[in-house]
Parts: structure tokens; C-alpha cells; sequence
């Protein structure tokens, strides 16, 4: 639950943009991180591509979804591990 006004300003409640920022220091790969913050952004992509993967799932045939979400890159170094 957003502490104050500036919270609630900052994040994105549709929840179609992610936010990766390797270098904030509020940034967490937890998995009560909802990653639709610029407060609480994911530390990796790779959790970001998990989390925007999981938003575009959808039971049945003929049920390619694409651009249902936005992953927006911080400045920082991004590591993959692949």
C-alpha cells in the first residue's frame, strides 16, 4: 500500500509498463515486488521478462498476445545470466 500521494503518482496501475533499474537502491527482485513502480522497480530484466511473460499468458488456442507490456531500462549496467 502506497505511503503518500507521490507513491501513488509514480506508479503505473495498469501494470502494462515494468521498470528496471539495476542501480536504485529500492530496487528488489522479491516476489511481492510488482515491478509497476518507479518506488520498487525490478533489479534484472530476466525477472522483468518473467513477470511480463506471466501478464501475457492466456488459456486456449489462438491466444497470441504481444505488446501487452512495456519494459523500460533505467541507466546502469544490466547483466544477463544466461
Amino acid at each position: 500500500m502506497p505511503l503518500n500521494k507521490l507513491d501513488n503518482f509514480i506508479k503505473n496501475t495498469e501494470g502494462r509498463i515494468l521498470y528496471v533499474s539495476p542501480s536504485d537502491l529500492d530496487s528488489t527482485d522479491s516476489i511481492t515486488n510488482s515491478g509497476n513502480s518507479l518506488a520498487r522497480p525490478f533489479k534484472t530484466l530476466q525477472r522483468a521478462l518473467i513477470e511480463s511473460a506471466r501478464f501475457s499468458y492466456v488459456r486456449g488456442r489462438n491466444n497470441d498476445i504481444t505488446e501487452k507490456t512495456t519494459i523500460l531500462l533505467m541507466p546502469g549496467d544490466h547483466i544477463i545470466d544466461n
